[in-house]
């Protein structure tokens, strides 16, 4: 986006709080988009399960000021669709993070599929300690290059690529440490594992479900 004296950057401005965490923009390296319905004729086709949401880390998008939770009672054919992105910190995938984040909410998600709606207390799209917890989410990766046209001038040539799932393809980063992947590993907690991690979610919280 433009900054005041003309150029660019790749930051955004804190007022765009689901992408901060605190000082630092999503600090675990994970930006994840979720949906509830679609624009299409044709039903969501989902692909995840919502397990428990702690909205205090989202308040400034959903605006609720007290210490607030929710665990979703949701199942396997109830329509949520989640995907993300993963990156190391100064990697090539960090430096255009915001380009994934706009071809893959506004033109995968958006344009080309019709998906809106966001999981009710969370952002639609956000750092994923500020997401639902969620069984599985679809990944997607930039591929860098570069063209050089007649002149000699070199610009950045930038594709996507699918990635499998994103838990799988975060664990799979090597430097992100053991600690960064245990608490993303909590945000997505894997296929058939909502209800345990909904359990999990609610003894953090010093309850038991009844």
């Amino acid at each position: 986006f433009d900054t005041p004296d003309g150029g660019t950057s790749t930051h955004y401005p804190q007022y765009f709080s689901n992408f901060f965490k605190g000082e630092q923009e999503c600090p675990l390296g994970v930006i994840e988009c979720c949906y509830t319905s679609s624009r299409k004729d044709a039903p969501l086709a989902g692909n995840a399960q919502m397990c428990a949401l702690d909205m205090t880390n989202s308040a400034s998008s959903n605006h609720i000021k007290a210490r607030s939770f929710t665990v979703y009672d949701t199942q396997s054919s109830d329509d949520t669709y989640c995907s993300g992105f993963a990156y190391e910190k100064g990697s090539f995938g960090d430096s255009v993070k915001y380009n994934t984040l706009f071809h893959m909410a506004m033109m995968t998600n958006l344009f080309e599929n019709g998906r809106v709606k966001n999981v009710p207390g969370a952002p639609m799209c956000g750092c994923v300690s500020q997401m639902p917890m969620i069984d599985n989410a679809a990944c997607v990766k930039p591929i860098e290059g570069y063209i050089i046209d007649d002149t000699g001038t070199i610009r950045v040539d930038l594709s996507w690529e699918d990635c499998g799932d994103l838990k799988t393809y975060y664990n799979s980063l090597g430097e992100r440490t053991d600690v960064e992947k245990y608490f993303v590993n909590s945000q997505i907690v894997g296929d058939g594992q909502c209800a345990a991690g909904a359990k999990s979610f609610l003894n953090d919280q010093m309850l038991v479900a009844i």
